[in-house]
């Protein structure tokens, strides 16, 4: 019952990877599920020189092998595709070389989809990352601490004490920092 139509909606399925389902069900499973996808596919082509049970299987093995990535819904898209003649003709000759090389094609398609899609991504974080932050300086914060605190807010109060004791503690350790400066420089200046 699988019918993506696009590589988005491979991507945004919940079916699990080949290999997945080979580690969760075991290999036996897994190869069953592609053997009935590639059976469908065969199906529908009226090749006179079609494919024998042991080029299946062995067909099979290559697929698992090597798109260990792909799920059921891109195997059933990709063998769409090449029902549609996306990959070319078949020229009444259907074998495991030719399930490859639409499987490469299809392979090509959807990392393109996937860099795309990727990219997109890149560019939405980078501009949620541009967009103006929401907020206030301090002297403007200060300000509407101290109408707080005129009107009697109790917690405005307290903020504005603890703001003005570290005001105050910033204050002392920039002078005495540069009282520090000043006098290297007038024991510069004496030697």
């Amino acid at each position: 019952m699988l019918r993506p139509k696009t590589i988005e909606d491979v991507f945004l399925s919940s079916e699990p990877a080949i290999g997945t389902i080979t580690r969760i069900l075991g290999e036996t499973k897994s190869r069953a599920a592609v053997v009935l996808l590639l059976a469908d596919a065969l199906e529908f082509f009226n090749a006179t020189e079609t494919m024998s049970d042991i080029q299946v299987a062995m067909t099979v093995d290559l697929i698992m092998e090597e798109y260990p990535y792909f799920k059921m819904d891109d195997l059933k898209l990709c063998f769409k595709n090449a029902m549609k003649m996306k990959y070319g003709r078949i020229y009444n000759r259907i074998d495991g070389q030719v399930i490859m090389s639409w499987l490469r094609e299809y392979n090509k398609e959807r990392c393109a989809a996937a860099d795309t899609q990727s990219w997109n991504e890149h560019k939405s974080h980078i501009a949620d990352e541009l967009k103006p932050i929401s907020g206030m300086f301090y002297e403007e914060y200060r300000t509407e601490l101290e109408k707080r605190a005129a009107s009697g807010d109790e917690s405005a109060i307290n903020a504005l004490r603890i703001s003005n004791s570290l005001m105050d503690e910033l204050s002392k350790r920039k002078f005495e920092k540069q009282k520090m400066q000043l006098e290297e420089f007038y024991n510069k200046q004496e030697s």
